[in-house]
């Protein structure tokens, strides 16, 4: 699924703003799409993603690999944060608000569920087989645009070959790969495009 690469880490922990930005790019949307899921707020999901990249960069030196579960438990606390200073500060709660407020740390909290996470690793097994079982030079120009962030160009230019190649390969791979996931597609695209 999402990575960052240790060497990536490193120049993060050294203040590489490059390496933040990439970091940064790589799993905004991811982030925000979790918060989304508990605050029901896109503009405030983004808000509290944007104060755990800002707290993530001024803890910079502290960082290790592999990143993902400490930027999405970063993410439900501050979501949790949120809900819990909206509940204090809105005077008085209908039972309505109060209730939803109630299911809203509920289903923070429940992610520590195994089966939860047990979700998550199957997804993510899911995504690298269908990868895996791509043709290798298509797999390769596949997994420069998917993980790399490449363009096209760039693509390209690494690998001795047109622009126009590299566009029918991440086609190909795209239309096996929907083949694979089948159901799991449309989450694939969403959290990976």
């Amino acid at each position: 699924m999402l990575r960052l690469d240790e060497e990536t880490i490193k120049r993060i922990n050294q203040g590489d703003t490059k390496a933040f930005e990439k970091m940064y790019s790589t799993y905004y949307v991811y982030l925000c799409t979790i918060a989304t899921k508990y605050i029901y707020d896109a503009e405030t999901a983004k808000e509290i993603v944007n104060d755990v990249f800002i707290n993530t960069w001024n803890n910079r030196a502290t960082l290790n690999n592999p990143i993902t579960a400490y930027l999405v438990r970063a993410v439900q606390n501050r979501c949790l944060n949120h809900i819990q200073r909206k509940r204090t500060q809105e005077v008085p709660l209908t039972d309505e608000q109060e209730q939803l407020l109630t299911i809203q740390e509920q289903a923070i909290n429940a992610n520590d569920h195994p089966l939860a996470w047990l979700e998550d690793k199957e997804f993510e097994t899911l995504v690298s087989n269908a990868i895996n079982s791509l043709p290798p030079k298509c797999k390769d120009i596949f997994q420069q645009y998917l993980y790399q962030h490449k363009s096209y160009e760039e693509i390209a230019e690494s690998n001795g070959i047109s622009a126009s190649t590299v566009r029918v390969q991440i086609k190909i791979g795209l239309t096996k790969i929907k083949d694979i996931l089948n159901k799991y597609y449309d989450l694939f695209l969403f959290l990976f495009f």
